[in-house]
This record gives structure tokens, C-alpha cells and sequence, in this order.
């Protein structure tokens, strides 16, 4: 780790800072960059994961008679039999815990292990963060049955994990009962599929639970099926009971990760927000603002008194939400798509004047719980047609060492914290990546000027990258922070703006076309809202002028008109949606070109000559080679001429050709001629070599006259300088 305290760093004549893989710009200076160590992984875990493990096994949980006090009751509306608690003979029992057999499966890649519990309604029992070894979810000591649930059960199970709770709010009817589940087995990873039921008169769920082998995410598929014949209003939530970290218990600075600027009050016990105990709100009407109400910052679970449940309203605002513990420095996203899953929920039991803890557990422990519905709200119904089904896809998994969690993607989570005139930046990617994959960069939102740029090393679920960026007057809501693979793809980003300009490209034609008419194609991507239009441009002949074609086009293709014998080179650049536009690229033929030949001809125009070095010093000599290329249709007999500077000497020794006769030098000109095929290319290289009156930093410029084309000779120029060599003094100074 390195500090410098500005003025920090002088370098005379140049401002060049290669400092780690961090490129800072604009008006930020003096950078801070830190790459925090990966977390540490047990010593035979690699760095890339290689494959998911199942297997099949029993854990002995204390559990609470409760089974035989259950009573099958009848949901008409559902045509779902449910099991409702005796709670008077329950109780009368005096019952205490006793050992109990329950199936778990267990999945394992080399980031996380997650287990299943089939007979507690097919629950994800533990979401294990291998690089730290903790179970990020709640897991009770024992099974108890509660006075939680839906009201006409009467009762709930506070078993940890994730549930499943359907068709009514409150955990639903079957988050304690046995599920049927089967498994799929592949080198993408491992599906367990659980499923509450195979009747056809009834709402039913399957929900598919994949570990990938190469992924530090769980993705999590719920599957709601209607096989009746009528339409079924029905509520759906997936429920997560949270205690990251070590102590399987919350902290004072647990945060709740939501995005709406408005929550509306469930239930609370806290009198400081609206709708408090013994109001039970009917609707969303008790709203409260988020995070800060009243002075108080009700994301931080440290701050609350009583009990508080809440919805984001009017429903989610983002594709993700979750819970980060700074003290514990580890958290939980669960990324899913908001425009169908729309409701987004937490409730915990208070901090300061807790719910009693008995109520639940034997032990103290406690948890948090993050739902995600279908509908926005406990009060609201979803309706599934007739014969219909619903499925998404969400993402759950673990992160550490961000500072906080400020957004998430299945592709990463990215925390940004301010803390005073930096901001604390960190990323960790649900895959691994090799050193210089992915970047992240930070832009200035009201300009879209780069801020700085990080190129990262290698990162991955147990290794997230680190850095603090100067704040320099900005707040966090007017900087970008975007992370990006190499070929430029969005992965997650903290207040993202798309900056970014499109790219376009003209697809390949070929070398010559045997009519005047033509069509060109082209084509772009944007990786952050798509395409708006397109600019294409052309080129008649190398000497010729770039000219517009077509602007503002949303075309993919159009007809262009040659002549024969003309050589027309292509090029495009597109504006997004956002109104960033692309630039044209510097090709030396375009991004496409292709000849007009109405009857058999010779084509040299991408004929050309280079030179190396093009800054050379006395002791250096310099190679040249030219290039005849012939992309017509015809054999041409080509004749070369090649002038070089009189302030060099030839070193005739090296004169050579690909094919035909050996060049000649005479008279101050290199000559040669030869054959050159349809679709051929000929190469005729030499050397030349400095004299004692040869200029410094005078541009040598040398011409050759490339005879046998369709349209005449051409000319090919080449430029070189000796150069005198400088340095420059660098001084590295610590403040």
C-alpha cells in the first residue's frame, strides 16, 4: 500500500504517472490506490472454479414437537389443504426439543456451499461464503414453531434460510412442509429443482436452484404454474433470513440496501414513524422517507427501537437490493428483475427494544429478512391466467471487503463510500477474471469526463479490488463508477451514466465487384441502451477525400453507385440512444473497401510501404518494404520505381523481392518488375543506412511509383527522422 500527500509527485518536462494499473484524469489528482489482499480461501481452493459438487446427506437439528399438533384444514379459494397449530394442546404438552433426521443436499463450488432442506418446505438452508467460511444466512439451533404466519395457520417456523411463500402473504402455507426434488447434473454446474406439489386443481411452484461451477452466485428460478381452468389471484414471496457474517445474529451496523426514496409501513412497533403498534396498516398509506426520516437513518439497524417491517413503494425501484454489515464487513445481494418481480420488503425485530427472542429461537440468535414478491405490496394480488405460468431469475450471493453495497449485478457488486475527501471504491465480480480483463473508471456525470480509469488486476468472489479515489469537491451523486470487461461491456456500475460512445463497423466486402451497383452493410453495439443511427462515409481512392454517404440513418444497408475501375473504401460510426456518438476509425483502407470492375482488371491501390524504425538514431539503420498487391481480377505485369533520400545510403546487399527478379539500384532509383496474379502480393524490401550528412530531425521522405493498375500508376510515400536522443529527468519526492 502507498500513500502520497500532494504535491506528492513532479515530473519535469512530462506529466506521465503509471502508478499500479491507475490512470487518473480530469480535475482529480494525487491518487491513493489500494488493492485489498483476496479474503482467504482454505489453501486447496483455486483461483478459477472448476466444477459443483452434490451429495446427499443428514443433519440432526433439535426440533420442537410441533408435528403432533398439526391439523389439515381446507383453503377453498386455493384448493390447498393446510396445516393449522394447536396451539392450546401445544403448549399444555410442555414441549421441549428433542433430535431430529433431516435430508440435506449439498452444493459446492469454490466459492460457495449451499445447502437444501426438502422437508422444511425445500428451503436454501445455508448460503456458505467460502472465503470466510460463514453461513450468511439465518440458521436457527432449533425448529420452533412461532406465532408468526399466515393468520389462519396460526403459525410459522423461524428455520433460517430461504423460503418459498405462496399462495398468501406471511411465509404462506408450505414453507414447513415436505418438498419433492430431483437434480441435474452438468459441467455448467449443479439444478436442484424443488417443487411443492404436481396436482392440477391448485397453484403450484417449482423453484430451480442452480449452483454454476464457475460463479460465486446462487440463481435462484421460481416457476408459478396455473394447470386450472380459471384465472388465480395469488401472492408469491421469496423470503431470505439474513445474519451476515460470524455471530449468526445482525449488527448495530447491518444496513438495509434498498433504492426507492419512499417506504410504506407494514407493521412497526416504533412510534417515530407513521402507522405505528396497535395501527395495523390496511395499505400502503403510512409512508416514510428512505433512508433518512426525521433525522433518523432508518437504513442502519442500530437506529431502530421496536420491530419494522416496510415496502419499497410503490414497488422496487432497481434490479437489486440487499444487506451489508460493516462491523462484520460482509453482506447479501439478491439481484432480480423488477419489472416482474415488483415488490421488495425487510422487516427485522428492532434494535434498542427488541422483540423477545424466545419467541423464535432458545439461543439469543437473531436475523433480518429481505422478501422479493411478485406483486408490489403484502395487500396486493397477482393474477395467473388460466392454464399460465411466471418464471425469472434472481441472483444470491455474498459479498465482502466493499465498505458498503451500492449496486449490484449478476456480474458484480460495487461499493463506494464517501469518507471525507476521497471516496472508497471497491468491486467484486460474481466470476474470476485474469489481470487487465475488466476496468473500472470513474466519470464525471455532468460532463461525462473521465475521472480515472483502473485497470484491474486479477479479481473474483474472494478477491475484490480496492481503491480510493480524490473526491475533490464532488459529491457522490455527481461521480459515475462503472465497471467494464475488456471488450467494453457493461458489468455494474454506482450512479452509471452512459458515457460510453457506440461502436460501428462496416461488414467485409469483397475485393471487387462485377457490377456498378452495389450493397454495403454495416453494423454497431452499444453496451449500455442500443443504437439511434448511424453516419456512414466514403473514400474514391486512397488520394481521395472521406465524404459523407449517409447521416443519421437507421438503415443496417443501402446501394451504392461505383465506376468502373474505382476503388471506394467504407466507413460508419452511430450515435446511441443516450446521444453519445461514436468516431470514425483511421484505417488506412477503411473499415470495408471493394473495386468496381465491369470487364477483367489489375487493382494495386492497397499496394503501400513502410519503414522501421521511423525515428532512428546515427547508429541505427532502417528497414523498408513495399507491397504490391493486386486485388483485381486480372494478372498485371507491375512495375516498381522507388526513390530513396540522397542523404542515405542503399546497402544494395539487402535489396530482395518475394518473387521475380532481384530489384536493382542505379541513377538514385530502385527498380523492379514483375508478375503479380490476381489476389497476389509481391514484397521488395532494402536498407538504407545514416552518412555523416544525413539531417537531424529533417522528415526524409522517399517515393515509389507502383505501375500496372486499372486506373494508372500510383504513389507510395514513406517519412522517417533521425533523432537525437534526450533524457529527461523524473523526480519522485514524499510529501
Amino acid at each position: 500500500m502507498a500513500h502520497w500527500n500532494r504535491p506528492a509527485l513532479f515530473v519535469a518536462l512530462a506529466v506521465v504517472l503509471v502508478f499500479g494499473e491507475f490512470v487518473l484524469l480530469g480535475r482529480a489528482r494525487a491518487p491513493t490506490v489500494e488493492t485489498l489482499p483476496p479474503i482467504p480461501l482454505p489453501p486447496a481452493v483455486p483461483l478459477t472454479a472448476t466444477v459443483t459438487s452434490i451429495q446427499t446427506t443428514t443433519i440432526t437439528i433439535p426440533t420442537y414437537p410441533y408435528a403432533d399438533y398439526l391439523e389439515p384444514r381446507y383453503d377453498a379459494t386455493y384448493h390447498m389443504t393446510y396445516q393449522w397449530l394447536n396451539w392450546e394442546a401445544y403448549n399444555d404438552s410442555h414441549p421441549i426439543p428433542v433430535p431430529h433426521d433431516y435430508t440435506l443436499l449439498v452444493l459446492e463450488n469454490d466459492y460457495l456451499q449451499v445447502s437444501i432442506l426438502p422437508e422444511l418446505g425445500g428451503r436454501v438452508y445455508q448460503l456458505i461464503y467460502r472465503a470466510t467460511g460463514h453461513n450468511e444466512l439465518y440458521q436457527n439451533p432449533v425448529i420452533k414453531p412461532t406465532y408468526f404466519g399466515p393468520p389462519v395457520m396460526g403459525w410459522w417456523l423461524a428455520a433460517g434460510g430461504i423460503e418459498w411463500c405462496l399462495p398468501v402473504e406471511e411465509h404462506g402455507y408450505e414453507s414447513g412442509q415436505p418438498w419433492t426434488w430431483t437434480v441435474v447434473t452438468a459441467t455448467a454446474g449443479v439444478t436442484v429443482t424443488v417443487r411443492d406439489t404436481d396436482a392440477a386443481d391448485r397453484l403450484r411452484a417449482s423453484i430451480d436452484l442452480f449452483l454454476p461451477s464457475d460463479r460465486g452466485y446462487l440463481m435462484v428460478t421460481p416457476r408459478l404454474e396455473n394447470p386450472t381452468g380459471s384465472a388465480i389471484a395469488y401472492k408469491y414471496w421469496t423470503n431470505a433470513l439474513l445474519a451476515p457474517g460470524a455471530a449468526n445474529a445482525p449488527g448495530a451496523e447491518l444496513r438495509f440496501i434498498f433504492n426507492a426514496a419512499e417506504m410504506a409501513v407494514h407493521s412497526t412497533g416504533d412510534c417515530r414513524l407513521p402507522g405505528c403498534w396497535p395501527t395495523e396498516p390496511g395499505d400502503p398509506s403510512y409512508r416514510f422517507t428512505w433512508p433518512l426520516y426525521n433525522g433518523v437513518d432508518f437504513s442502519r439497524l442500530g437506529n431502530w427501537h421496536e420491530w419494522l417491517g416496510f415496502f419499497e413503494y410503490p414497488q422496487a425501484a432497481a434490479d437489486f437490493v440487499g444487506v451489508y454489515d460493516s462491523a462484520a464487513s460482509e453482506g447479501v445481494a439478491r439481484v432480480f428483475p423488477s419489472t416482474v418481480a415488483r415488490g421488495a420488503k425487510g422487516f427485522a425485530f428492532g434494535w434498542s427494544n427488541p422483540m423477545d427472542w424466545h419467541l423464535w429461537t432458545d439461543d439469543g440468535s437473531a436475523y433480518v429478512e429481505l422478501h422479493g414478491g411478485v406483486a408490489p405490496t403484502f395487500w396486493d394480488q397477482a393474477l395467473l391466467p388460466a392454464g399460465a405460468s411466471l418464471s425469472w431469475s434472481e441472483y444470491w450471493y455474498p459479498v465482502g471487503a466493499l465498505g458498503t453495497l451500492s449496486a449490484a449485478t449478476a456480474e458484480a457488486a460495487l461499493g463506494v463510500v464517501p469518507d471525507g475527501e476521497t471516496f472508497q471504491v471497491a468491486v467484486q465480480p460474481t466470476r474470476a477474471w485474469a489481470a487487465r480483463e475488466t476496468t473500472l473508471s470513474a466519470w464525471e456525470r455532468a460532463t461525462c469526463s473521465r475521472l480515472a480509469r483502473w485497470d484491474l488486476p486479477a479479481v473474483g468472489p474472494a478477491a475484490p479490488f480496492h481503491a480510493v479515489l480524490p473526491a475533490e469537491g464532488y459529491a457522490l451523486d455527481e461521480v459515475a463508477f462503472v465497471y467494464l470487461d475488456d471488450a467494453g461491456r457493461f458489468l455494474a456500475g454506482v450512479n452509471p451514466l452512459d458515457c460510453t460512445p457506440p461502436q460501428a463497423w462496416v461488414e467485409p466486402l469483397p475485393p471487387w465487384v462485377g457490377t456498378t451497383t452495389f450493397t454495403v452493410t454495416w453494423s454497431g453495439a452499444d453496451v449500455w441502451q442500443g443504437i439511434a443511427a448511424f453516419d456512414v462515409q466514403v473514400r474514391d481512392g486512397v488520394e481521395g477525400a472521406w465524404s459523407d454517404w449517409l447521416t443519421d440513418t437507421v438503415a443496417t444497408f443501402a446501394v451504392f453507385d461505383g465506376v468502373h475501375g474505382h476503388s471506394y473504401f467504407f466507413r460508419a460510426r452511430a450515435r446511441d440512444l443516450s446521444g453519445n456518438r461514436g468516431s470514425y476509425t483511421d484505417e488506412e483502407w477503411g473499415q470495408a473497401f471493394t473495386t468496381v470492375l465491369t470487364e477483367p482488371a489489375a487493382v494495386l491501390v492497397t499496394s503501400d510501404k513502410r519503414a522501421t524504425p521511423h525515428r532512428f538514431d546515427p547508429s541505427q539503420v532502417v528497414s523498408y518494404t513495399v507491397r504490391i498487391r493486386n486485388s483485381g481480377n486480372a494478372p498485371t505485369l507491375a512495375l516498381l520505381g522507388d526513390v530513396p533520400p540522397p542523404q542515405m545510403v542503399v546497402l544494395t546487399e539487402t535489396l530482395h523481392a518475394s518473387l521475380g527478379a532481384t530489384p536493382v539500384y542505379s541513377d538514385g532509383v530502385i527498380s523492379w518488375s514483375g508478375l503479380v496474379e490476381a489476389g497476389g502480393e509481391v514484397r521488395v524490401g532494402y536498407v538504407l543506412s545514416p552518412t555523416a550528412a544525413t539531417p537531424f530531425g529533417v522528415p526524409l521522405t522517399n517515393t515509389a511509383t507502383i505501375s500496372g493498375s486499372v486506373l494508372g500508376p500510383l504513389t507510395r510515400r514513406e517519412t522517417v527522422v533521425q533523432g537525437h536522443m534526450l533524457w529527461l529527468p523524473v523526480v519522485l519526492r514524499r510529501g
